[in-house]
């Protein structure tokens, strides 16, 4: 009788990697595959969504518990195949909704302490687990309780007397906690004063950390600063803090809303920068303040004031004509009425256009307006709206040139001759490869351009359109992302496929 020959594991590797999530695998390859990967590959495996009973139960016979745990998170594991006695594939289906609340209970109780800090941070109404949990001999576990904005108000009460200044510095962040209880934190820590500060946990004996830690200090200003973060906090008290000595700290401030006019006043003059840009966001400031703060000579400090949702369209208007904004649309530009993006596209500075040409929901005039703008700025924040038309597309990529391939390229309406022609110009910046390459009607053609470029090769490898003995090619090429990602492609023969998972390992190319 001939004795079968056991084949090697399959090894983590990039082509590997990119089979495990390709669509097209086979099932017979699939349970090939799952027979003789190893553990790296099996978790890859089992994110996969077309596994069915029979090939589940082959990886988690193969891969066990942190299989379980992967395939609980995609979903795709009952409920009755969960096993009680493994704690963290237990805690995965009770954190991902899969298991009742009731099985909290079991796991508040784990001596692993990591299984309990993730019952501890579970919003949802654990009853008298919560208290188990409060009486916790770990710090950590206390910590992530206390953030937990499902805590009852009496271990809320408990937590912030708790002698730890980590433990009530969590708290002070739970924006659930009562108000006259944060005013506590910010105003001293709370009281009674704490005991015990992140550098003297492991210190037992009350008068050796008296002695190595004074008055906890450092730990306090921890939970002031934290209480300084938390949105439920009132602002009473807050401009005490106002002279704090690292400008992030005074930041914090600065994006409070219900400070005296005079403390936004102090942070408008403050010699950093970073203040100033917390300060010129906050909706909370004076109009006044907001427009000195226009003129403000840092330009991170007029791009904020440019996103604040309180600035005055004049206000932006103005800054937008000596100033570049962020790429986002402002939000006072998302809330303007039709009659304002009318008034907007009418203006004669570029800039001020670009502002209403980010609009999704604009008129139909506004667009073919904007469409045949001179100014390539506004051609490209006109250029990926879903309805222009491929005509119009065109309009803007002869009227502007490179400049505005990218934009273009991101249309999901642009055909694939104009894809082609920019792939082709010669004079395209490479990063509008990228989007070329991605773009679902690019062509075969085009996407063999696209490869000759690293910025549209990792992309042009995954369309499904490059020709199949292009995608086997690159299954040798040096770069991880590229190999990988020629071997997720869906058109890699399956003949191919066949011979990875025989243990065939492509070389790359020699350089030519």
């Amino acid at each position: 009788m001939t004795e079968a020959v056991s084949r090697p594991m399959l090894e983590h590797g990039a082509q590997l990697c990119g089979l495990a999530e390709n669509e097209a695998l086979p099932r017979r390859l699939l349970a090939r595959f799952i027979d003789r990967a190893d553990e790296d590959l099996l978790g890859e495996l089992a994110t996969r969504t077309d596994l069915g009973p029979e090939l589940r139960r082959a990886l988690v016979e193969r891969g066990g518990g942190p299989v379980r745990q992967t395939l609980i998170w995609a979903g795709s594991l009952p409920l009755e195949e969960v096993p009680r006695d493994d704690p963290k594939v237990a805690l995965a289906a009770l954190v991902s909704g899969l298991a009742p609340l009731s099985w909290a209970a079991e796991l508040a109780v784990c001596p692993d302490r990591d299984v309990r800090c993730e019952v501890a941070v579970l919003e949802q109404d654990l009853g008298e687990t919560f208290y188990v949990l409060a009486g916790d001999p770990d710090h950590e576990v206390l910590r992530e309780l206390a953030l937990n904005a499902a805590l009852p108000s009496d271990l809320m009460e408990k937590l912030a007397r708790h002698p730890s200044t980590a433990v009530r510095s969590a708290l002070a962040r739970n924006d659930q906690v009562p108000a006259r209880i944060l005013t506590g934190l910010l105003a001293d820590g709370g009281s009674p004063p704490p005991t015990m500060c992140g550098s003297c946990h492991t210190v037992a004996d009350p008068d050796e950390r008296r002695a190595q830690c004074g008055d906890h200090t450092p730990g306090i200003l921890e939970i002031q600063l934290s209480a300084l973060q938390n949105p439920a906090t009132p602002p009473d008290g807050m401009a005490a803090l106002v002279s704090l000595p690292e400008p992030w700290q005074r930041g914090l401030i600065a994006e409070r809303s219900g400070l005296a006019e005079e403390v936004y006043a102090v942070l408008a003059d403050d010699a950093d920068a970073l203040v100033r840009r917390a300060l010129a966001g906050n909706p909370a400031v004076p109009g006044p303040l907001l427009r000195r703060l226009a003129g403000d000579p840092a330009p991170e400090v007029r791009r904020a004031v440019g996103a604040n949702p309180a600035i005055t369209l004049d206000l932006l208007v103005s800054l937008a004509a000596r100033q570049n904004l962020a790429r986002e649309i402002p939000p006072r530009i998302a809330a303007a009425s039709e009659d304002e993006l009318r008034l907007l596209a009418a203006s004669p500075v570029a800039q001020v256009r670009a502002l209403a040409a980010v609009r999704e929901d604009l008129p139909a005039d506004l667009l073919t307006g904007f469409a045949a703008d001179p100014d390539a700025g506004v051609a490209k924040r006109i250029a990926p709206h879903p309805s222009l038309t491929a005509d119009h597309l065109l309009a803007i990529v002869e009227r502007h040139g490179p400049s505005v391939y990218s934009a273009v390229a991101t249309n999901p309406h642009c055909p694939a001759d104009l894809l082609h022609r920019m792939a082709l110009d010669s004079r395209a910046v490479r990063k509008a490869l990228r989007p070329i390459a991605r773009h679902p009607s690019a062509t075969a053609e085009t996407l063999l351009i696209c490869l000759e470029h690293r910025d549209g090769c990792r992309f042009a490898v995954r369309h499904p359109a490059l020709p199949a003995e292009v995608v086997v090619e690159l299954l040798g090429h040096p770069d991880w992302n590229v190999a990988s990602g020629a071997a997720e492609n869906s058109a890699l023969p399956t003949a191919v496929m066949e011979r990875l998972l025989d243990g065939w390992l492509p070389e790359a190319p020699a350089a030519s």
